[in-house]
């Protein structure tokens, strides 16, 4: 087990300059004469702090820095700048049975890590008919450097990882429909990725070299959250059925499904529990780069790889009053190469604290610092929003 309390002073200190930085450069409104600076960033409604200020909308543009502390990468930020598109009027037919729907959301932005690793990205949420059709676009290139711990637990180099570098980018195009007036939702969704990979070992490794991938999903979801980005109440279940071939542009033939559920309560007035369950299996002709991992805050991406993996999470928040919250979670995760071995796989956990600002009340924004405790090491995390 590693000692990390340097590392994790050093976390910390990052974050907080973090939080700093985004609360100072996380809008931008235009000053009047006879008000100061901070007044551009108070709320009519309560007078707290709050990037959106007394903006009578949601819309505009809105940029945020947000440092990070990724075990896999090490220390990195993020920037981005996002338009939030006027609302169209609203369908009265929807609006009794249904929360408001989330905004339209253009965006791009890219990040650096001490390892470098970069990548930028540019994309577009589109919701329209007050909910009823969303689409999402987005196109991506990335630089990675990462440790390959092997697929499965019981892996020979899991202990010794082979270090390598995967470069290029990819698309993704995805529509979905409410059926009717429900909850529900289906859709499809296209992702092509063109890659270039190198090992760091003298072993010939079939996943080395150049690289395109290529599949359609067929999606099916659920979703009754009172908000998208930090939900209180409600559920979000995801199915999803993918087909990888090269007739889709791709190198390789194989299937995955992705099954996961996010679900809340809102007990009373205080608090919400949120419980996270994912279960993912992919074909064994899928290459390496492709494969799902157990996804939990203080374990490093890639660290848990399978061809099988399933994961659970909770996350209990405190509302000390409407602005700050308090919150634990923990986890547990595994990854193997077949279902069956699920059973005897090595147990990927979590557990830690953390806190939550209502920093945007208007779009139910959320931000906070998460430190987490892992296999391995503690790591510190900014979170924006929902953690998942």
């Amino acid at each position: 087990m590693k000692n990390n309390s340097g590392t994790l002073f050093l976390t910390l200190v990052c974050l907080a300059l973090g939080m700093v930085c985004t609360l100072i450069f996380g809008a931008v409104p235009v000053q009047a004469e006879d008000s100061s600076f901070w007044d551009n960033f108070k709320d009519p409604e309560d007078g707290k702090f709050d990037i959106l200020g007394d903006r009578k909308t949601q819309e505009g543009l809105l940029p945020i820095i947000i440092p990070f502390n990724e075990p896999a990468v090490g220390f990195g930020a993020v920037g981005a700048l996002a338009y939030f598109h006027p609302k169209s009027a609203p369908d009265s037919s929807t609006q009794a049975s249904h929360s408001a729907p989330p905004p339209s959301i253009s965006f791009g932005g890219g990040g650096y890590a001490e390892n470098k690793t970069w990548a930028v990205a540019v994309g577009h949420l589109g919701v329209w008919r007050n909910g009823k059709v969303r689409y999402l676009g987005a196109g991506a290139y990335a630089s990675v450097n990462l440790d390959f711990y092997g697929i499965g637990s019981d892996t020979q180099i899991s202990s010794k990882p082979i270090s390598f570098h995967l470069e290029g980018g990819g698309i993704v195009q995805k529509l979905e429909t409410r059926l009717g007036s429900s909850h529900f939702f289906v859709g499809a969704q296209y992702m092509y990725t063109i890659t270039t990979g190198t090992f760091d070992s003298d072993e010939e490794i079939e996943d080395d070299g150049h690289t395109s991938n290529g599949g359609l999903t067929l999606t099916g979801s659920y979703d009754s959250r009172d908000n998208i980005f930090t939900p209180n109440s409600g559920t979000k279940a995801i199915l999803g059925l993918t087909y990888n071939t090269p007739a889709m542009g791709g190198d390789f033939t194989y299937g995955r499904v992705d099954f996961g559920v996010n679900q809340y309560w809102d007990i009373g007035s205080r608090l919400v529990f949120g419980l996270r369950a994912e279960y993912h299996q992919t074909g064994h002709d899928a290459p390496f780069y492709a494969l799902p991992w157990v996804r939990l805050r203080g374990i490093p991406v890639f660290r848990y790889l399978g061809y099988n993996v399933v994961t659970t999470e909770i996350e209990p928040r405190w509302k000390i009053n409407q602005r700050w919250s308090l919150l634990g979670f923990a986890g547990l995760g595994r990854a193997a190469i077949n279902f069956d071995r699920l059973k005897d796989a090595e147990d990927a956990y979590n557990y830690g604290l953390g806190f939550r600002y209502l920093i945007a009340r208007k779009l139910g924004l959320m931000m906070g610092l998460d430190l987490a405790r892992g296999p391995e090491e503690t790591v510190g995390y900014i979170t924006v929003g929902r953690a998942w």
